[in-house]
């Protein structure tokens, strides 16, 4: 992407936060179903030009099925505008998938820190989520959010207790995983397979 085509993008990736939280879908929900998206494959495969000029009101009902009225107010900078920016940033600079980076700091977190750093250079935020990255796994994590645990995980897929602890005490173990373990976890956490990869 050239420097046009990215500042263009950071835009509309942005804009689709507020109106998100203008329009009180849930944080949770909303992310989800933007990892799920076909606009956010495109940014990351990089397959840009076919996105490039689509309103931002039009990706929001393909992603949500949430229909809003045009309303050009909204690229004002808040709490939400800075949060899509920085997850855009984020990824541009970690090379890690949306996925990854909503899982180690989801957006409930990422607005409340605002008022801590949205004066900082980047550089501020980028130490908090390289900090964020280390606190719990993505195995740990996503364990928290589905409320399961290793048992629950290793009786439903027939992966070893031995093996799923092992996976929850490092994310490098966890890349490590045989394609079977990892289509497994894939298919009980219903994620993208990105989630599990740390190739950039």
């Amino acid at each position: 992407m050239n420097n046009y085509e990215v500042d263009n993008l950071r835009e509309t990736f942005s804009r689709l936060f507020v109106l998100a939280v203008r329009n009180k879908i849930n944080f949770t929900s909303f992310t989800n179903l933007l990892c799920q998206s076909e606009f956010l494959s495109k940014i990351e495969r990089n397959k840009i030009d076919d996105i490039i000029n689509i309103p931002v009101e039009k990706i929001l009902f393909s992603i949500t099925g949430f229909e809003v009225k045009v309303d050009n107010s909204y690229g004002v900078y808040n709490d939400a505008y800075w949060s899509g920016q920085n997850y855009f940033d984020l990824h541009l600079r970690t090379n890690k998938s949306f996925i990854y980076i909503f899982l180690k700091l989801p957006l409930t977190e990422m607005m409340n820190i605002y008022s801590i750093f949205h004066e900082m250079d980047f550089t501020s935020l980028l130490d908090y989520f390289n900090k964020k990255e280390k606190d719990k796994t993505i195995l740990r994590l996503l364990c928290k959010k589905k409320n399961c645990s290793l048992n629950d995980i290793s009786k439903t897929t027939s992966l070893s207790l031995n093996t799923l602890k092992k996976y929850n005490s490092s994310d490098e173990l966890l890349y490590k995983a045989s394609f079977q373990n990892i289509a497994k976890l894939i298919k009980y956490f219903d994620v993208n397979y990105l989630l599990f990869t740390n190739e950039k």
